[in-house]
């Protein structure tokens, strides 16, 4: 009798320490170095398979999935990376009880060893969110610095704000 209560302990602390609560159910891992037409593997978890794993611009979690990559009961799944190059991309999971979960953003990097793309790329319906958090062009652009030397200064240069506009 003391070797089932003992297995039953036994079990009971396993199971506590198998759920990890810092680790959302379900989860999926965010890819890295992704290569525009090239297979990758995505993992993720849960315990309420079978899982739809699908992709949306990153931050846009809410909104309509640009391609579904597709449905399993595994922990894995290989995509070919169908989408638009130097683009922030998220990966979805939702399990079968409507729990979703997403990746860190991805950028899809261009196959520098292909001109063109070597698979059918999904074309969204929709704008991405920029790939960089470099400043915004400006609306229009100032002409080509001439080629004559700049005036001599004796001290540093007073700093200029605004736009200086060409006519």
């Amino acid at each position: 009798m003391q070797l089932a209560s003992l297995f039953v302990a036994i079990v009971a602390v396993v199971s506590a320490f198998a759920q990890d609560p810092a680790v959302p159910d379900p989860s999926v891992n965010t890819p890295f170095g992704v290569i525009q037409c090239q297979p990758v593997q995505l993992t993720f978890s849960g315990s309420k398979p079978p899982f739809v794993i699908t992709m949306v611009y990153a931050g846009e979690v809410a909104s309509s999935p640009l391609t579904t990559v597709g449905t399993t009961s595994e922990t894995y799944l290989t995509w070919i990376a169908n989408l638009p190059t130097n683009t922030n991309y998220t990966v979805l999971i939702r399990d079968s009880v409507g729990r979703m979960n997403g990746s860190a953003p991805f950028v899809i990097f261009p196959d520098t060893s292909n001109a063109t793309p070597t698979c059918a790329v999904v074309t969204p319906t929709t704008s991405p969110a920029p790939a960089t958090s470099a400043a915004p062009a400006p609306a229009s652009s100032a002409p080509a610095p001439s080629s004559a030397p700049a005036p001599a200064s004796s001290g540093p240069a007073p700093a200029i704000r605004g736009r200086v506009v060409f006519w």
